[in-house]
């Protein structure tokens, strides 16, 4: 029995038609693909040994030159290198130490200099600082001490220097008047004739003084019976308001150098346990302010 024959259509291509044979393309694109990518790793490993070769024999005068080197000698690099440091030269490791010991000697010197130097500079600064500290409070004490010995000369003028005392502390110079029947009558703030000689004799050199003045109000520990004053406080105050208002008044002071402080009794100058003590501390004191410490 015969088999059948294929069916072929009228451009002669058999059932399976014109793709059948696609793959052949593939193929041959792939075989392409895999001789070029071999002539190019033939074409990658052609060395030209003729340039190798010089490369390679340009370091040996190099080698030979640190082979010579002797100990504690120069070395060819400045810095230590892979080539350098070898087994089969051992004076490039001992010239890379002794050079690191060196070169962090000199750092450590530097730094230890540098601090020195910082620290000398800083004491110079530090001395020269109190230095003049030291001589600009002694100017101050000084000047303070003659204005002291000028406002006690004009007292003795007046004949009224008994009353009056001078002191230092560390505020500066404080001139201190007693009250009773000099400056004020008991219990009043009303100025006495006495007590303005006495300031009359203060005030010129008052003037003269750039320093800050204080006057301070201080009474005994007696409470006050009636009276225009409350009690020791308002009484202080008042007496130290009245000598500032006429130092501004009667002498021209300037009243942005002025202050005016009352103290009751909470400031004596001795304790309050007898009579004569009590009159020692009724009492107005004019502060004049150092700009530096003085030494009482």
């Amino acid at each position: 029995m015969s088999r059948p024959r294929k069916h072929k259509d009228a451009e002669g291509h058999g059932e399976e038609g014109p793709s059948s044979e696609r793959w052949l393309l593939t193929y041959s694109d792939m075989i392409t693909l895999l001789m070029v990518l071999f002539i190019v790793l033939f074409a990658m490993g052609q060395t030209d040994i003729r340039k190798f070769n010089a490369f390679k024999d340009s370091f040996h005068p190099m080698a030979q030159a640190a082979e010579m080197t002797p100990p504690g000698g120069p070395g060819v690099l400045s810095q230590p290198s892979a080539i350098a440091i070898s087994e089969e030269n051992p004076y490039a490791k001992l010239n890379s130490s002794a050079s690191s010991a060196q070169s962090g000697e000199k750092q450590v010197g530097q730094k230890a200099s540098g601090q020195q130097a910082k620290g000398t500079t800083a004491a110079g600064s530090q001395a020269t600082g109190q230095s003049e500290a030291g001589a600009a409070s002694q100017a101050e004490e000084a000047a303070l001490a003659s204005a002291a010995a000028a406002m006690e000369a004009a007292l003795q003028k007046t004949g009224l220097s008994k009353d009056v005392s001078f002191g230092f502390d560390q505020r500066g110079l404080v001139v201190s008047i007693f009250t009773d029947k000099i400056l004020f009558p008991l219990d009043s703030a009303q100025l006495q004739p006495e007590g303005v000689a006495i300031i009359n004799a203060l005030a010129p050199v008052l003037a003269q003084l750039p320093n800050q003045v204080d006057v301070e109000g201080d009474t005994d520990n007696q409470p006050i019976h009636g009276g225009p004053y409350a009690d020791n406080w308002a009484l202080s105050a008042a007496r130290a308001v009245a000598v500032v208002e006429d130092l501004i008044r009667a002498h021209g002071i300037d009243p942005n150098r002025l202050e005016a402080t009352g103290n009751s009794d909470t400031r004596p100058a001795v304790p309050n346990n007898t009579p004569q003590h009590q009159a020692e501390n009724r009492r107005v004191q004019i502060v004049v302010f150092a700009t530096t410490v003085v030494a009482p």
